[in-house]
């Protein structure tokens, strides 16, 4: 019995010294090449109430027309039931956000360059995730589950502010 006991705890501070090795803070990435001005781009991003039409994590859980009326959703704020996202600060380069889901903050920015008529669009999740094995092993899925909600999102985004330039 003492073997057994004496190998759980040994396996336990393993698995926890491997898991210490992942990084505690984890971004994910995406970007876009918008046809558009960064002026316009940045107009589209800077003002929440804007995201209902593109960007598809301002849809978790609520009818839009409900949100507008209830006061869930204005310039600087969106309350929605899986999702808290508020603006922090905006640059003319960078608009910073902060997030809310499950009692978990993160970041949002997104970060635009460009000259004339081009702008590329950079959009970054940023996660700082406890020393827990079970949120470290987590958080290695994030890329997978969030990347294809940004990559839509950002896609939808640069459809809307193309529609119309050809």
């Amino acid at each position: 019995m003492k073997l057994v006991i004496g190998s759980l705890v040994i396996f336990s501070i393993v698995i926890l010294f491997l898991f210490a090795l992942f990084p505690a803070d984890i971004s994910v990435t995406r970007l876009v090449q918008i046809s558009r001005p960064g002026a316009e781009v940045r107009k589209k991003i800077v003002d929440l109430r804007e995201w209902t039409s593109w960007n598809l994590f301002s849809e978790f859980g609520s009818d839009k027309s409900i949100s507008y009326a209830m006061g869930k959703i204005d310039s600087s704020h969106i309350h929605e039931v899986y999702v808290d996202i508020d603006l922090l600060k905006a640059t003319p380069d960078s608009i910073f956000t902060i997030w809310q889901h499950d009692g978990k903050f993160f970041k949002g920015n997104y970060i635009l360059n460009g000259i004339g008529e081009q702008t590329t669009l950079v959009w970054i999740l940023q996660f700082h995730v406890k020393w827990y094995p079970w949120e470290k092993l987590a958080s290695m899925f994030y890329d997978k589950q969030l990347g294809p909600i940004m990559e839509k999102s950002l896609i939808n985004l640069r459809d809307e502010l193309e529609a119309g330039t050809e």
